[in-house]
């Protein structure tokens, strides 16, 4: 088949330019791939945490629209600064897409109609001028509106409350608004030299897209920049590395393709494929250039050593794309959407970028001069044959010492795994760092925290929420978790009925309080007239007041602390909420993201166990011999095991940006065992059985470009370490560090096991019924030069 393929490459190569020119002819128009405006789905669509969510919203629409803006200023209320403050809070409650503004300039109170026994929603002062006198009785005003503590006031702090359209907030738009904030915010911080904080989910959700959209671009630029250096060092020609550069180049714009035509987004995964094509498309091109420079060099024809390096390195190839490809499909498996987008596209572009490499190179070196001696040089390197040399050594004469080391590492590795912790933070992977983060810590320690969190109260019958048995309940349940100081002030329907028997009482703060049983008829009659339309925060009671919520903002704590708040709640709520009268669950966005964060770590640890399994298979089918996937599995689970072990020992938590460095680094590390194998069953095959002489030629031989490629990737993954991402830099350093380890293993762990194992290489495995490899020498030259079309 390959000698078919061979000939086919170099004698219709006109043919192959002219449909590789009409691809990326087809690729520069159909290129264009949106920046993700939606958060991430985790949770698949049948999980009861994800319908309760989709429910809540259901009943009370979106619940991750606000934004907020705090200050600590001692001259905020002078004249000039609070005008100043009037114009910015004037100019953004005019935005389009801005539903409610909620500022201390224009406090809202209730106020009684006992015409229409109702509350109604008046500005406390309707024509507000901002002279001193007016402004220091608006000072006294917040204080005498308990209900506005931790909204508008808290900790000698402020802030502003921004509602945006609930239908915005997951379309450009938002973005377009959240942007025109930051603009009046940073004007204001201007003109009057104080220092704004700006938050909440659309601020956070935003700017984590704009920095996306940046170290995208990064990720694809360093990692070219990167690869090709290297490359170029250890080939010192520019040829080679102008044709590899050129595979990957087209790779990656064939990658954006697919996301178009797939209908996907540019997410914090997908943005992570570009880069891993090249890093991982690079590695093709070391083996074949390799392997084409050792045949000319052998005997000196172009043509008969391409030829040659597509037989005997293009099957082989083939398959640790193919094993790369298929560890990344696992991911099609697992119930989350972000997972199955990923392993889809990185699948179907790693086999695409195989294609490239094989259809390219040759081609390339094809139009182009015989390699010059300086060209060849680098297969003649002493400190890279000392290398080899010394790991000759270790695998003949060290190999007690090898499993000594192998079994200490594995020792204390499983002791590191014990240390692993796992983390659901909403925040951990956010850009530290940049403005937005350090805003966040503002609303921690002064208003409890801007992660939402939503309780959701069902009273099973319609006008149950306002029966005041059930006000003392949700009374109850919000002094208890404002005793927790990890949130802000629940904000609920008893709040609103507490403000409103004020309002009854002409604004009385001393009223500020549930109605008691000689109060609940007419003050709830009221309240029930009004409850929503005079909710300065929105809708807390569903149309039939059987459905109430409970909102509040929650600290960026550790994810053993978040768990342990979201356990006490729920008991106290259980406690006060018989699950006879009532139903009720936490959600929100916090809520959602630990759990989702949870589900999806198990599904990319099922995936990493599903890959294993299944390329164990697929190699026993290669090798046709099972009892070799023994050898070839141990060398790629010893770097999974190392690197767990030292995310235990340097603190490093499970989540998803660190899971997905196994499965990744599991897909590209078994790709030199696969060439190692491939290589030795050859030298099986020539020195007739000779296991000891086939190591070592196999080594030999392999031990270059696998040096070559481990170091390209080594380097390559080590881009993504200049990220500002949490997540990514975790994911470069910790791939970077396991394939280090992986080619360790590779190139003295397997030798020595198959030497010290030598029963496990037997005949069904050097002469296989179905040689995939196609292992037999082909000394012939399918093509002459003259048989060349263009």
């Amino acid at each position: 088949m390959w000698k078919a393929i061979a000939r086919f490459i170099i004698t219709q190569k006109a043919y192959i330019i002219i449909a590789l020119l009409a691809m990326i002819v087809f690729g520069a128009f159909h290129a264009k791939v949106e920046l993700t405006k939606s958060e991430a789905k985790l949770l698949p669509a049948h999980d009861s945490v994800w319908i309760n969510f989709q429910n809540f919203r259901n009943t009370f629409g979106q619940e991750d629209n606000m934004v907020v803006i705090g200050f600590k200023d001692d001259n905020f209320f002078k004249a000039n600064h609070f005008l100043d403050w009037k114009n910015l809070t004037d100019s953004i409650s005019k935005q389009k897409g801005v539903q409610q503004v909620i500022s201390i300039n224009d406090i809202q109170i209730l106020s009684k109609n006992d015409s229409l026994k109702q509350f109604e929603l008046k500005p406390l002062y309707p024509d507000f001028e901002p002279t001193d006198q007016k402004i220091q009785q608006l000072q006294k005003a917040v204080d005498q509106y308990p209900f506005y503590k931790g909204i508008l006031k808290s900790n000698g702090a402020y802030q502003t409350a921004i509602y945006l359209d609930p239908a915005i907030v997951d379309t450009p738009l938002r973005i377009e608004v959240v942007n025109y904030i930051e603009e009046q915010v940073h004007q204001y911080e201007a003109k009057t030299g104080v220092n704004l904080h700006l938050s909440g989910i659309p601020v956070i959700r935003t700017n984590n897209a704009k920095e996306l959209s940046k170290e995208a671009a990064l990720y694809i630029l360093g990692s070219l920049f990167i690869t090709s250096f290297i490359f170029f060092l250890f080939f010192k020609s520019f040829r080679a590395t102008l044709i590899s550069m050129t595979v990957v180049l087209i790779a990656v714009l064939m990658l954006f393709v697919s996301l178009n035509l797939l209908g996907y987004e540019l997410t914090a995964l997908t943005a992570l494929v570009p880069p891993l094509l090249i890093v991982i498309g690079i590695p093709n091109c070391i083996f074949l250039i390799n392997k084409y420079q050792q045949e000319f060099k052998k005997h000196r024809n172009k043509i008969k050593a391409l030829q040659r390096m597509i037989m005997k390195v293009g099957n082989a190839t083939l398959m640790t794309n193919f094993t790369t490809a298929f560890g990344f499909l696992t991911f099609i498996f697992t119930d989350s959407d972000t997972l199955q987008e990923f392993g889809l596209v990185a699948s179907i572009n790693i086999i695409g970028i195989f294609v490239l490499s094989i259809l390219i190179i040759p081609i390339g070196f094809s139009f182009m001069p015989e390699p010059k001696p300086r060209h060849l040089k680098h297969l003649e390197k002493k400190w890279m044959n000392r290398l080899v040399d010394h790991m000759e050594y270790i695998v003949i004469n060290k190999r007690k010492w090898v499993y000594i080391v192998t079994f200490l590492v594995v020792g204390l590795s499983f002791l590191g795994i014990s240390m692993i912790r796992t983390s659901g933070n909403m925040l951990d992977d956010l850009a530290k760092g940049k403005e937005y983060y350090t805003d966040i810590s503002f609303f921690d320690e002064d208003f409890g925290g801007i992660l939402p969190l939503e309780i959701m109260i069902d009273g099973k019958k319609p006008k149950s929420i306002m029966k005041l048995s059930t006000l003392k309940r949700i009374d109850q349940l919000n002094q208890f978790i404002d005793s927790l100081n990890y949130s802000s002030s629940p904000i609920a329907v008893d709040r609103l009925v507490k403000f409103g028997k004020q309002a009854y009482y002409n604004g009385n703060k001393d009223y500020y309080s549930l109605p008691d049983n000689k109060e609940k008829n007419f003050i709830l009659n009221y309240a029930k007239n009004t409850v929503s339309d005079a909710n300065v925060l929105g809708n807390y009671v569903d149309s039939i007041g059987q459905k109430t919520r409970i909102t509040t903002f929650i600290r960026n704590v550790e994810t053993e602390d978040l768990e342990h708040i979201f356990e006490q709640i729920t008991k106290k709520k259980d406690e006060l909420f018989p699950k006879s009268q009532y139903n009720t669950y936490l959600t929100g966005a916090s809520f959602v993201f630990l759990n989702g964060t949870y589900y999806l770590s198990k599904n990319l640890l099922m995936s990493i166990v599903l890959a294993i399994g299944l390329i164990a298979i697929f190699m026993a089918v290669m090798f046709a011999s099972p009892k070799m996937v023994f050898v070839s599995l141990v060398p790629n689970l010893l770097p999974i095991i190392t690197t767990a072990g030292i995310m235990g020992y340097l603190g490093i938590p499970l989540k998803p940006s660190t899971i997905l460095v196994f499965s990744i680094a599991f897909g590209i590390a078994v790709d030199d065992t696969i060439h190692f194998l491939a290589k030795y069953r050859q030298e099986l095959k020539v020195s007739k059985g000779d296991i000891y002489h086939s190591v070592l030629n196999a080594l030999r031989e392999t031990g270059v470009s696998m040096f070559y490629t481990s170091v390209v990737l080594f380097c390559g993954f080590g881009v993504f370490m200049f990220s500002s991402f949490g997540g990514t830099v975790a994911l470069g350093g910790l791939v970077s560090l396991t394939l280090l380890v992986a080619i360790m293993s590779d190139l003295i762990l397997l030798p020595a096991m198959l030497l010290s194992f030598n029963k496990l290489t037997n005949k069904r495995f050097i002469e296989p019924d179905l040689d995939i490899f196609e292992t037999k020498e082909d000394e012939t030259v399918i093509v002459e030069e003259d048989e060349l079309i263009g």
